[in-house]
C-alpha cells in the first residue's frame, strides 16, 4: 500500500477518534477552560485527563498522515508491524477500541505488500 493511500484511511480514523473523543468526553472537556485551563488536569480531574489524553492520541496519528500524505513509496513492512503490535496490544487493554481500525489497516497494507511481493 502506497504511504499516501495508508495517509487518507488513517486521516479518516483520526478524525472519527477525535469525534468520538468529543462526544464521550464533551462535559470533561467543556469544564476545562473554567477550571483555568493551565494545570487544570490532573490527580484531582481524572476524567479530564483521561479526556485530554484521549484527544491528544490524534496528534502523533497526524504527523503520520501529514509525512505521508504525499509520499507514493510503499509504507515501510517494519512500520507496518510495529503499527499491528502495538494494536495488538491496545487491543488487549482495550477491546473496545479503535485500536481495531489501526490493525486493520496496518495488517491489510502488510499483507498486500506481501502478496504483492510473492508475485
Amino acid at each position: 500500500m502506497k504511504q499516501s493511500l495508508f495517509a487518507r484511511v488513517l486521516l479518516l480514523i483520526t478524525l472519527g477518534h477525535l469525534v468520538v473523543g468529543g462526544l464521550l468526553f464533551a462535559p470533561s472537556l467543556a469544564e476545562l477552560p473554567a477550571r483555568g485551563w493551565v494545570n487544570s488536569i490532573g490527580p484531582n480531574f481524572l476524567e479530564g485527563s483521561v479526556a485530554i489524553w484521549f484527544m491528544l492520541f490524534a496528534w502523533p496519528l497526524l504527523l503520520i498522515v501529514v509525512q505521508f500524505w504525499r509520499n507514493e513509496e510503499p509504507v515501510n513492512s517494519t512500520f507496518l508491524l510495529v503499527c499491528m503490535l502495538g494494536s495488538v496490544f491496545g487491543i488487549s487493554l482495550m477491546p473496545a477500541s479503535g485500536f481495531w481500525l489501526m490493525l486493520l489497516l496496518s495488517g491489510y497494507a502488510f499483507a498486500k505488500q506481501h502478496l504483492r511481493l510473492q508475485q
